[in-house]
């Protein structure tokens, strides 16, 4: 009887998202760089995007990705900003978990990789390959609202400083604790008289 009653409330509200649906929202988003990677955010689907209702959880086999990047010299922190303020707050929306990023350092004594660029990493959990592939195509899962041209404005800042990117896929195990330094205090110990 509930059911009966919500029907008209159901319709209406699917009436109205349709009719939002069908008129195109103004494109504000800024021009960007080319998108020639076909493992890239398609970047040309957000003219045809609308609001979005997402479906339930899909299980799958959970992977995590590392992807690696070669950036213009000095411009780390620029990139990690892009990325935390831009970047990461929209894909945590779309269900992917940041793991961390990282700038590659000298080893202790040792001497850096390049003076040309800088090497970074990100390794991000994802609840499976076809999540990954679904978060190509950020907008149909997220929607194209202003968090949507933020993550556009800080894809385009990380691609102008990008020389090179690739990513690798992992599937396995994370273990069950973190890592711990516990260095020894220093004391010395007798033995009691």
């Amino acid at each position: 009887m509930r059911l009966s009653l919500l029907a008209p409330v159901f319709l209406a509200a699917s009436l109205a998202m349709s009719a939002c649906a069908q008129t195109p929202a103004p494109s504000a988003a800024p021009q960007l760089p080319p998108n020639n990677s076909p493992i890239q955010m398609n970047r040309e689907g957000p003219a045809t995007r609308s609001p979005v209702r997402n479906l339930s959880p899909i299980p799958g086999e959970e992977i995590t990705t590392i992807r690696y990047w070669k950036i213009k010299k000095g411009t780390y922190p620029q990139f990690l900003k892009a990325s935390q303020d831009g970047v990461w707050p929209f894909f945590e929306k779309i269900g992917s978990r940041i793991v961390g990023m990282w700038v590659v350092i000298p080893p202790p004594g040792g001497k850096e990789a390049s003076a040309d660029y800088d090497e970074v990493y990100l390794t991000t959990r994802y609840a499976s390959v076809d999540h990954w592939a679904a978060t190509r195509d950020a907008a149909a899962m997220g929607g194209d609202g202003p968090d949507y041209a933020k993550l556009q404005e800080a894809l385009a800042i990380r691609q102008s400083l990008t020389i090179e990117t690739k990513v690798t896929f992992l599937q396995g195990v994370v273990g069950p604790l973190p890592p711990v330094y516990m260095p020894g205090t220093g004391e010395k110990f007798v033995p009691a008289p």
